[in-house]
C-alpha cells in the first residue's frame, strides 16, 4: 500500500520542529551560561576589593636604592612582622596572627615588584614597643635588622578594626644604616563584596547570602597595595 503523502509531510514537519526546539534549546542554554559567566565575571571585577593610599613621606624606593647602593648591590629589607590590635594577636608562636601573616604577604609583593632584590620576613615578635616606637624613631626595628644585615627595614601597624568590610594599615621603609624614612604612608583596603552578592542575588546569578565575609580577601588586597604604593615610579601628590 502506497504511503500516504500527507501523512510523510506531517511526519517530516514534526522531525524538523523535533531538531528546531533541540537546537533552540541548545542555544537558550548556551546563552543563559556564557550570560552568568560573564555577568560574574564582571561582578567580581566591581564588586570585588579596592584599595586608597596617602603618602606622607615619599622618595621613589628605585631611585633611592640606584643612588644609595653600588650598581648590581644585592639590597636587603627586613620586614618586621605587624603590629595588630590586640583582639586579634596572638601570644602563641604557634598561631602567630595577622601581624605576622602580614608580613609574609607584604614580602611577597615586594618581592613581585621586583625593586629590591632581596626581601625576608625577620621574625621577631618578642620585643616590645613595636607600635609606640613608629611614632617615635622605631629605633628597636633598625637596631635588629642592621645587626641582621639588612639595608632596609619595613615596619607597620594595623589599624583597630571597626568594619567585616574594610581595614587599614599604616607603614615605613627604613634606611638602616642613615635612619632616613623613604617611604611613609597609610593604606586602606576595602571590598564591594557583599554589595555583588547583593546584585548577583537580585540577577539570580548567585543566592544572596549577607553573612559571607571577605576578611581575608581584604588582607591579601592590602598587602598587595602596600608593595604597589611603597614602589611607586612617580611621586604622588596628596589631594
Amino acid at each position: 500500500m502506497d504511503e500516504n503523502p500527507f501523512q510523510s509531510i506531517i511526519s517530516g514537519a514534526s522531525m524538523t520542529n523535533g531538531r528546531f526546539f533541540k537546537l533552540l534549546s541548545a542555544t537558550i542554554l548556551t546563552l543563559f551560561f556564557y550570560v552568568s559567566a560573564t555577568g560574574c565575571a564582571y561582578l567580581q571585577r566591581h564588586y570585588g576589593e579596592h584599595c586608597n593610599s596617602r603618602a606622607y613621606t615619599q622618595i621613589i624606593l628605585s631611585d633611592y636604592i640606584t643612588s644609595r647602593y653600588v650598581s648590581g648591590s644585592q639590597v636587603r629589607m627586613a620586614v618586621i612582622p605587624f603590629s595588630v590590635p590586640a583582639n586579634i594577636s596572638y601570644r602563641n608562636m604557634e598561631l602567630p596572627g595577622l601581624g605576622n601573616e602580614m608580613a609574609w604577604m607584604v614580602k611577597a609583593e615586594m618581592l613581585r615588584t621586583g625593586i629590591v632584590p632581596i626581601v625576608e620576613v625577620l621574625n621577631r615578635q618578642d620585643w616590645p614597643g613595636k607600635k609606640e616606637e613608629f611614632f617615635t624613631g622605631n629605633f628597636g626595628a633598625i637596631e635588629m635588622a642592621r645587626d641582621a644585615g639588612y639595608d632596609l627595614v619595613l615596619v607597620g601597624f594595623i589599624d583597630p578594626i571597626n568594619s567585616l568590610e574594610s581595614a587599614s594599615a599604616s607603614v615605613k621603609i627604613i634606611d638602616v644604616d642613615s635612619g632616613i624614612t623613604v617611604w611613609y604612608g597609610q593604606v586602606r583596603a576595602f571590598t564591594l563584596r557583599n554589595d555583588g552578592n547583593y546584585t548577583a542575588g537580585q540577577l539570580m546569578l548567585d543566592k544572596y547570602d549577607p553573612s559571607r565575609v571577605a576578611s581575608w580577601a581584604i588582607f591579601s588586597k592590602l598587602a598587595a597595595c602596600i608593595a604597589e604604593q611603597a614602589t611607586q615610579e612617580e611621586e604622588v601628590v596628596p589631594e
